[in-house]
């Protein structure tokens, strides 16, 4: 029962690469081709690993329990996109009809009224990491919530152990935002006044500069779905390093930053450093605290932290056309990983 979650989130990846290659002269000419195309290929990934997932690290699942967790899966997914395509298609035909409502809702008007109440300080900023933040607690959430379940004996009744229990909830909850995210974001971007009104307040985060991609939520997640392979710390820690080392340079900066990172960039040397250390920490205290989940010396442990770090840093001083949601946690977990498995 896992084909329908695989078809969804394939059909999403050629979905997205039409939409790239439609509009491939402007994407390259604002840069954003390299990073479109890295999310239609995660969609793809996603869509590929999905079987593998939930019995990854229980081998001993048996075949009704894999099937039961692939069903509900799959069951939610289709009632979430049936219930955006009826509302989608409903406020299209709505607009359709009414040209006061389509022309309340032109998209060159709403990024035009959008540029004017855009604000660039420390509690906008704050709000707009306020969901990758939320996503990281989530996760910690599904893992905590597992771990009391299975030590009560719950999950053993249900034929599950903490992690096929607390991967069915990470993965389903977190498919459901991607899927949210993306037909959100192609209706934005191909049919705007398909959008129910309510739905354009969620876009009031996003930055300037993602007004004519996808949002930077997307691909955060989609990031997160090779590491589902690897020990639960290594997958926090580049949960936490996604989006709470990002959050503390981001918050960092504005509050005290004086001294810019680099010429014309709006970075500086202060959230640079907070960035760096907190990826230190995070990989340092999560493997501390979970070293039961991934038993290994404190000498591996600095090291993998020091990689992270280092990482982190590059991404920061260098990276230009590619979201630094997507190479912060493919590098630096692929990173960890690599030190873990030496």
């Amino acid at each position: 029962m896992y084909w329908p979650t695989v078809i969804i989130f394939i059909g999403y990846s050629i979905l997205t690469f039409i939409y790239i290659f439609k509009n491939k002269k402007v994407k390259i000419e604002d840069h954003l081709f390299t990073n479109e195309i890295l999310i239609a290929l995660l969609f793809l990934v996603a869509g590929i690993l999905f079987p593998f997932i939930y019995q990854f690290h229980s081998p001993t699942l048996s075949h009704a329990s894999l099937n039961f967790l692939w069903l509900f899966t799959s069951t939610f997914l289709i009632i979430e996109m049936s219930g955006w395509v009826v509302m989608l298609l409903y406020n299209g035909i709505i607009s359709k009809r009414n040209p006061e409502i389509m022309a309340e809702r032109d998209y060159a008007k709403y990024c035009e009224d959008f540029n004017k109440n855009w604000k660039d300080d420390l509690k906008s900023e704050f709000g707009r990491k306020f969901l990758h933040l939320f996503t990281a607690c989530l996760i910690f959430f599904f893992w905590t919530l597992s771990l009391i379940l299975n030590d009560l004996g719950i999950l053993t009744l249900l034929g599950l152990d903490t992690y096929s229990f607390a991967y069915w909830l990470t993965i389903t909850i977190g498919f459901g935002f991607v899927i949210m995210f993306q037909i959100g974001d192609l209706t934005r971007l191909n049919l705007f006044y398909f959008l129910p009104k309510w739905s354009k307040k969620l876009y009031r985060s996003m930055r300037p500069e993602e007004q004519n991609t996808f949002i930077a939520s997307t691909p955060l997640v989609l990031s997160f779905i090779p590491f589902l392979f690897a020990p639960f710390p290594i997958f926090g820690a580049v949960v936490l390093i996604t989006a709470g080392a990002d959050a503390v340079a981001c918050v960092i900066g504005k509050k005290f930053g004086k001294h810019s990172l680099r010429k014309n960039s709006n970075k500086t040397i202060e959230g640079f450093i907070a960035g760096g250390l907190s990826t230190f920490f995070i990989v340092l205290i999560i493997s501390l605290v979970y070293h039961p989940w991934m038993p290994i010396s404190l000498l591996k442990i600095l090291i993998m932290s020091l990689i992270a770090t280092l990482l982190f840093l590059l991404v920061d001083l260098f990276a230009k056309n590619i979201s630094d949601n997507i190479l912060n946690p493919i590098l630096c977990g692929f990173g960890i990983w690599i030190i873990f498995l030496l």
